[in-house]
């Protein structure tokens, strides 16, 4: 009986090994160290400034729009 014990553990670690590295790969950054261009600065700052001013379009009527 404790083999078995010692046996399911081990498997416990595995799977958990297994299941972190399947979500560190899922959620990581794929863009991480790379450089923006100057053009993508000036996009984000135009987001965010319509985003305060309340610019912004739903989600639900752009897809619908767009048919996506």
């Amino acid at each position: 009986m404790a083999k078995l014990t010692l046996e399911n553990k081990k498997m416990s670690k595995l799977a958990h090994r297994s299941v972190v590295a399947a979500l560190r790969e899922i959620l990581s950054d794929p863009d991480a160290g790379l450089v923006l261009r100057t053009n993508m600065f000036s996009r984000i700052k135009k987001s965010v400034k319509s985003k305060k001013s309340g610019n912004t379009t739903d989600l639900k009527i752009f897809l619908e729009k767009h048919r996506l």
